[in-house]
């Protein structure tokens, strides 16, 4: 039963202020929260819809499921509770009124209807997301607080209020609210949709349909379908269409359009989510402020809400009180459209400021005789075609595309149609993938695409001067969306003039001004003020963008002597230089771009700040969180989903980086590198088969890349396919990668035992290095030999090895392959000596500090004879022990079995046999069969044992003879017989 609540009594943990109101769905008092200290609002709720306990339960759960909703523009609930069998919710207290409160006095101003009705589908967007429906949106449920914040009240209290399920279906939701009595507007069944009007089960577009009905009252002043009574409300939703919002409110075409589709009585023609009604919502607020149509009451950085305490909004600035209405397709016409068509139907000085914008933009269109067409929306893409260059200049071409593409890639809203995705929609179109893309060419590609847009580009000169013209063209119609132009006095001042115009464009193309003040990095700063120099960087990405690492080298590195501030070509230079294995070059130039990062624009910075963290400093969290950052700042970009299945496979997290690839190829599926990461994520998973296609699926669209080819290697090195082997080595014979191939077949062989094959393929590869100048490459090389040694307990020529290695290259592959070599031979002054140089060098290196450098300590403690000790360093690689798996696992193995605990040896050399595709061609593989056999006899399993030594002798039977494992190994086995 419920009791009432007096002034300073308490329920609970909270004491009663004062009643706030009261409703069917119980009273509301404003309280004090006695344990945190805060005010709340406390929701009592009547004893009619508590007795049912299944009703109650059923509320109860949406409640919980409410409450887990954290997002500003829903109300926090703090807790659904009972004392004295009185039901409550407490939730965060709003200072503000309802929308009811607001559209008692008056309809509102259209820009503030736009905020509040967009708010609103925020809520609801994430809302749904979480599994929530609300099911009784209504301007009761809809708070307006006095900082201009839109909270909507009430998710799953809906339900509570269901009526008693008389019809064996899902029942009618909030009869409670209705009222019968005359002349009054029906509470609730106003809002419902059709599905729910009927009885039938409800979803998230039930929420949409709602949503429409107030946006619809808010514009017009009245609901949509009014009625006496509860039938003929009901009725009305049912079976009759709703009077057109454009004969009784002047409101734009394309709001009429959002309108209408949300009150779509067959649902599946409605807005499927609340998130794409956002969405449209927010891309006609944009367009209205960009034409300068909003009301003064809805500029873009405030929201709809009262501005006094009695909810009052100033009138709107749009009058049309005695214009006869004038019908429109809201489906075909554009706002400007509607505003302008409007003019001659208006009485005379009734014409507001934003209709006078609207006639003036109309009479400059008419005059530059260029069709209107509707600007861009966040989920349009946009084609650049090359830049038409009758200067005779060559410096211009190819230059001026690519920094109009970084000037434009700063936006968040436009996205581009990728240079690499052009290349393979020119294959598809049977054209040379490095064929000029011509408007009629970018044309083709759009019709093929699907693309919206494409804009144009041209420089001419005039005399000293030059102009240059840009032009987005509705690529499906022909339609102009926009232009710009801009004057340069000198050669020296057109990537200036070009930045201009593309700031300019941004607006016309749809952006906010807001984000283009946020986003608006001049090209001069963003870039190089250089043109020389930005034509070498220009050529520098076109071989980047085809594979051509070495050839792109010396290009990025021109630009960067002509301007040595130009921070985007040092991190660039710092990504070839990593993909070429040259990592201190790749520091380096990595340091340099940071250390000139303020000069980049907003995508650049994350860029350079990525490529910081991963080859200077190394910080594995930091490069992951900025990731995650360009993610949500360019959500349709596809580099940091890209990046970030790189780096988790980089540390074992497979299945996180299938996903990424598999995002970056939706993104783009014209790239290589999301492929040769989604088969490097499926090739860890153990699922070959997959990880062939993925690349197949890739090639058969002629995209390729050298990874690729070495992880079809190792697939066919795993399968026993000696000619696909074959195959992709010959593939890169001949190339100035071919170093690598030799470098696959050298560590093949040493998974066979077969230590001198091994040892001359490495040495072919430190020759064709060399022969490329790549004195990383060779240093690691001679190191990785050294390491290979030190595995099959041949210490012999070890430390000479180190030594050469260490003299050609100081990188941090090279010494830790060193240092791992001399700690497995116990040469300790020297391996302590390269350890303690690397943590001072990089001591912020997260897998160098918990993985690499506790490796080597815990192989020097097992060298000593103190496997504890070993086992003990070794919990600190836990974390990111996918890096270095098969390291980590046989070395934990190793000092188990030197502990005499094959338990738990046999649970580590397992972990290696269980994931095979981590690293196919480890010599460690066949070791841990090795491993497992001498587990199983500490364990007294003879057969165990035996079958181990023969999966061993099986993976090593054309191993050299003459190798101390594979000595030993016989004897264990002889001893055993």
């Amino acid at each position: 039963m419920n009791r009432e609540l007096a002034v300073n009594s308490t329920l609970s943990h909270y004491r009663i202020e004062r009643q706030l109101g009261s409703g069917g769905m119980g009273v509301v008092y404003l309280a004090h929260d006695m344990r945190l200290r805060r005010p709340v609002a406390l929701k009592v709720l009547p004893a009619r819809y508590t007795a049912d306990r299944e009703r109650l339960q059923r509320f109860e759960q949406e409640a919980s499921a409410a409450s887990a909703l954290n997002h500003p523009n829903i109300l926090t609930v703090y807790e659904v509770g009972v004392e004295h069998e009185t039901h409550f919710i407490a939730t965060e207290y709003i200072d503000g009124v309802t929308l009811r409160h607001v559209l008692r006095e008056a309809k509102m101003p259209l820009g503030d209807a736009l905020d509040v009705a967009y708010q609103t589908a925020v809520a609801l967007a994430a809302a749904h997301a979480a599994g929530v429906v609300h099911r009784d949106i209504k301007p009761e449920n809809i708070m307006l607080r006095h900082d201009h914040v839109v909270k909507v009240l009430d998710f799953g209290v809906a339900k509570l209020a269901e009526a008693e399920n008389l019809t064996g279906i899902d029942p009618m939701p909030t009869r409670a609210f209705l009222s019968t009595e005359p002349g009054m507007v029906i509470g609730t069944a106003s809002y419902m949709s059709p599905e729910q009007a009927r009885g039938a089960h409800t979803d998230a577009r039930a929420d949409v349909w709602s949503l429409g009905v107030v946006l619809y009252e808010m514009l017009a002043g009245h609901v949509p379908f009014p009625g006496e009574t509860m039938s003929h409300v009901t009725v009305a939703v049912l079976d009759q269409e709703p009077p057109p919002l454009g004969r009784v409110s002047e409101v734009p075409a394309e709001l009429q359009r959002i309108v209408h589709k949300c009150l779509t009585k067959a649902r599946e023609e409605r807005y499927q989510t609340a998130h794409d009604l956002m969405l449209d919502l927010k891309n006609l607020r944009r367009e209205l402020d960009v034409r300068g149509e909003l009301e003064q009451s809805a500029v873009p950085h405030r929201t709809a809400a009262p501005r006094t305490h009695t909810g009052r909004h100033a009138p709107p600035t749009v009058i049309n009180d005695a214009a006869p209405p004038f019908e429109v397709d809201p489906r075909r016409m554009s706002s400007a459209e509607y505003f302008v068509r409007g003019i001659g139907r208006r009485k005379k000085g009734a014409i507001s400021i934003a209709v006078l914008i609207a006639v003036i933009v109309a009479v400059s269109i008419v005059f530059l005789d260029v069709r209107s067409a509707r600007a861009l929306t966040e989920r349009d893409t946009i084609l650049l075609t090359d830049f038409v260059n009758t200067t005779g200049d060559a410096v211009f071409d190819g230059t001026l595309k690519q920094a109009l593409a970084v000037q434009l890639q700063q936006s968040p809203f436009l996205t581009l149609f990728s240079d690499d995705r052009v290349r393979g929609a020119l294959r598809f179109m049977g054209q040379s993938p490095d064929a000029r893309v011509t408007t009629d060419i970018a044309r083709e590609i759009c019709q093929r695409q699907g693309l919206k847009a494409m804009l144009a580009g041209s420089i001419a000169s005039l005399g000293s001067q030059y102009v240059i013209t840009l032009e987005a063209t509705n690529a499906q119609t022909g339609d102009a969306i926009a232009q710009e132009q801009a004057e340069a006095k000198s050669k020296e001042e057109v990537l200036r003039a070009l930045g201009d115009a593309a700031m300019k464009l941004r607006q016309h193309l749809g952006e906010s001004l807001a984000s283009i003040q946020k986003f608006d990095a001049p090209i001069e700063q963003a870039t190089t003020s250089s043109l020389d120099a930005f034509k070498a960087f220009s050529l520098g990405f076109e071989r980047q963008l085809n594979g051509k690492y070495f050839e792109a080298i010396p290009f990025y590195n021109h630009a960067v002597d002509i301007d040595p501030n130009f921070a985007l070509a040092y991190a660039r230079l710092a990504s070839v230089y990593s993909n070429s294995g040259e990592y201190e070059r790749a520091a380096d130039a990595s340091q340099k771009a940071y250390d000139l990062r303020d000069r980049a624009s907003e995508r650049e910075r994350l860029y350079i700040s990525m490529g910081y963290y991963s080859n200077v400093t190394r910080e594995i969290e930091k490069y992951i969180e900025t990731l995650e950052v360009w993610e949500h700042t360019y959500p349709r970009d596809v580099v940091p989903h890209n990046n970030l299945a790189l780096q988790y496979n980089d540390i074992g997290q497979y299945a996180k980086a299938r996903d990424e690839a598999r995002e970056a190829i939706r993104l783009n599926p014209n790239a290589a590198p999301p492929y040769s990461n989604l088969a490097r994520a499926l090739l860890g998973l153990n699922r070959y088969e997959e990880a062939k296609q993925a690349i197949g699926g890739a090639l058969a669209q002629n995209v390729d890349s050298l990874y690729m080819h070495r992880i079809l290697y190792s697939i066919a090195f795993i399968q026993g396919d000696e000619a696909a082997m074959t195959q992709q080595v010959e593939l890169v014979n001949g190339k100035p990668e071919e170093y690598t191939a030799q470098s696959w077949q050298s560590k093949a062989a040493a998974f066979s035992g077969q230590v001198r094959k091994a040892a001359a393929f490495s040495d072919r590869a430190a020759d064709l290095a060399q022969h490329r100048a790549l004195k990383e490459v060779v240093g690691q090389i001679v190191a990785e030999a050294a390491e290979r040694d030190a595995m099959f307990s041949d210490c012999s020529q070890v430390q000479a090895m180190s030594a050469k290695a260490l003299a050609i290259t100081k990188s941090q592959p090279a010494r830790l392959s060193a240092a791992n070599a001399l700690a497995a031979c116990g040469d300790f002054l020297e391996m302590q000596e390269i350890t303690d140089e690397l943590s001072a060098r990089y001591p912020k290196d997260t897998l160098l500090n918990e993985v690499f450098l506790p490796l080597v300590h815990a192989r020097a403690e097992l060298h000593r004879g103190n496997g504890a000790q070993a086992i003990q360093l070794l919990e600190t690689t836990r974390l990111y022990a996918g890096a270095a798996l098969f390291q980590v696992a046989y070395l934990r193995g190793e000092a188990y079995i030197s502990q005499h605990d094959g338990g738990r040896a046999a649970t580590e050399f397992q972990t290696i046999l269980d994931h095979r595709g981590a690293q196919p061609t480890s010599p460690l593989y066949p070791l841990a069969q090795l491993g497992l056999a001498r587990a199983a006899v500490l364990k007294g399993h003879t057969t165990r044992a035996l079958k181990a030594y023969q999966d061993f002798f099986a993976l090593w039977r054309d191993a050299d003879p003459d190798i101390r494992t594979l000595q030993q190994a016989r004897r264990e086995l002889e001893k055993m017989k």
